[in-house]
């Protein structure tokens, strides 16, 4: 690839956002009730598996489960999705796009 390329400027031009503020804006659109889009990749930690990348137009976030209930739950990301009507959660690091955003690591 080289820079002259107009995917290269694609690539480097995108907005991004680090990934805790993008979390802090999704808690400030969860409690004013508005739905947030975003992109993550999957991973079954105990299955050593993915199903790719998952699109979720619609979501908000729910309560987050406590580290003595659930093991890594640091490290998730508790959602719902809207449009499945089902509770939902990810691997934080794995979170990709928030908004349109790309969203970066700190």
């Amino acid at each position: 690839m080289h820079a002259s390329d107009p995917i290269f400027a694609i690539m480097t031009d995108e907005e991004t956002i680090q990934l805790y503020d993008a979390i802090r804006q999704m808690r400030i659109l969860s409690q004013q009730e508005k739905p947030f889009s975003f992109v993550h990749a999957t991973w079954n930690r105990d299955t050593c598996t993915t199903n790719g990348i998952r699109h979720v137009e619609r979501a908000h976030l729910r309560p987050a489960a406590k580290s003595e209930d659930l093991e890594n739950a640091d490290y998730k990301f508790f959602y719902f999705d809207e449009d499945l009507n089902e509770p939902r959660n990810c691997w934080q690091m794995l979170i990709m796009y928030f908004d349109g955003k790309r969203v970066i690591l700190n």
